[in-house]
């Protein structure tokens, strides 16, 4: 069984039932949606293929919708994009034009007053750079220092300028209300700079379950990266804003920070961005990529995830198989046993998914099955990096799709076992269908005790398989 898991943003190019049906085949765990292009009226349409497809699969699949957050964006082109030359002249302007190959509208017509005569701009996560050379009340005039191609609603990146932007947008409320309303099981909140930012998105969902990935792709959200992890239940590295917020030759070690960061804490960690850009266009990754993929293994992250390569790119179900294999064989030259991960919560719980973990590890057992209410214990189980599976249980349909995100974990929705003895029993008869153990081989089982009472894993049982 793989342990990392795959983050897919779903585009033109794989939201239809069957490509999604394809996808989730191929080793797809998340389907993410960015909530910066298109429509409710079509993400709802996404959404409806995702829930039928997940369900044909009889898969585990969670739904990630990705707001918007403080960004800037320019806005649309009359040709959909243009390819801007180095030294050419570009106008940024809060005009409503049609884009072309001279200027384009930024969404946000208030920054223009907040930048200054030579202040660098990057467009498309840094690959095109701008410089402004002079300014008035509607443009700001630049110079191309570095071309390419730029296209329809791209965000653009302005290092070290703070702007007078709510965290959450009118836009991104309605957004948030669409996720909960489709019962998504995931929110990926973009630009996160301090745990305040989720506090606020907390306050507005309420009592929903749906759990708060904050996207760590600015200066602050790095300096202030303690607090968001307390305050969230995950972080996306997203490496391709932050490598225009922080020097390009820092962003390897920054992910490796973050990473390490989010397992202290036993939270989720997602490695985002060009992770196998050239498949958007090529059946075959380079080598860097692979190592790329490879060393976010390393490093610990709970899931690697593709964006362009799924959303719009010509081969998306070989690029989700080809990175499908990638972590199998990486795992693979892992030695699980020999991982040390330290951490600074002390809850039951957690002294529970630890001691589970070092006694799977000392007996040699096959698997630790875990049964779950509400998902907590999972990641905390997941935090330690077993050298086994871990075999969640819940009867609970959100968790059950949530924990496909959870770093080595199997899901199984089963009806609410009340007695210790019925639960100890299934564990044993689950790992002999999964072919994961067979009669003699040991398993640990984690559980609540009493089984009615939400709160935290208190058990622990050491089972010899029938």
């Amino acid at each position: 069984m793989r342990k990392t898991k795959i983050v897919c943003t779903l585009g033109p190019a794989s939201n239809s039932y069957n490509q999604i049906l394809a996808l989730i085949k191929a080793g797809m765990n998340v389907a993410r949606i960015n909530m910066s292009h298109g429509e409710l009226s079509s993400h709802k349409q996404v959404i409806d293929n995702i829930k039928k497809a997940r369900q044909k699969s009889n898969m585990p699949c969670a739904i990630m919708i990705d707001t918007r957050g403080p960004e800037i964006r320019i806005g649309e082109f009359e040709k959909g994009k243009e390819t801007l030359i180095k030294g050419q002249q570009f106008i940024l302007t809060s005009r409503n034009v049609v884009g072309n190959n001279d200027c384009v509208s930024l969404r946000d017509k208030s920054i223009i007053n907040n930048i200054n005569i030579g202040q660098k701009i990057y467009i498309n996560n840094g690959l095109v750079e701008l410089k402004v050379k002079t300014k008035n009340e509607t443009d700001l005039i630049c110079k191309v220092i570095i071309g390419g191609e730029v296209s329809n609603n791209k965000s653009i990146s302005i290092p070290k300028v703070a702007f007078d932007i709510p965290y959450i947008s009118e836009i991104d409320k309605e957004h948030i209300k669409f996720a909960l309303e489709q019962e998504a099981e995931y929110l990926a909140l973009s630009f996160v700079s301090n745990a305040e930012e989720i506090k606020s998105v907390k306050e507005l969902i309420g009592d929903s379950k749906i759990k708060l990935i904050a996207k760590i792709e600015n200066a602050q959200g790095i300096k202030n990266i303690d607090k968001i992890l307390e305050a969230c239940d995950g972080i996306m590295v997203a490496r391709g804003d932050m490598g225009t917020e922080i020097a390009l030759d820092k962003v390897p070690l920054m992910q490796k920070e973050l990473t390490s960061h989010a397992l202290t804490y036993g939270k989720i960690s997602i490695t985002a961005t060009e992770m196998l850009e050239s498949m958007t266009y090529n059946r075959r990754p380079t080598r860097a990529e692979v190592s790329d993929v490879a060393n976010a293994i390393y490093d610990g992250t709970s899931a690697i995830m593709l964006s362009g390569e799924t959303a719009v790119g010509k081969y998306p179900i070989e690029t989700v198989a080809t990175m499908s294999k990638i972590a199998q064989s990486t795992e693979e030259s892992i030695d699980y046993h020999s991982i040390d991960v330290p951490s600074n919560q002390d809850t039951i719980s957690d002294s529970v998914a630890y001691s589970a973990v070092n006694t799977a590890s000392f007996l040699g057992a096959k698997a630790i099955v875990v049964y779950t209410m509400n998902g907590v214990t999972v990641p905390k189980v997941a935090q330690f990096m077993p050298h086994c599976p871990i075999i969640a249980v819940t009867h609970d349909n959100m968790c059950y799709n949530q924990l496909a995100l959870v770093w080595g974990t199997y899901v199984i929705k089963e009806k609410l076992l009340k007695r210790n003895y019925d639960m100890f029993k299934y564990a044993e008869e689950c790992v002999k269908k999964l072919k994961i153990a067979k009669s003699g081989d040991k398993i640990v089982i984690t559980a609540g005790s009493p089984v009615e009472a939400r709160g935290e894993s208190n058990l622990i049982k050491i089972s010899i398989v029938d």
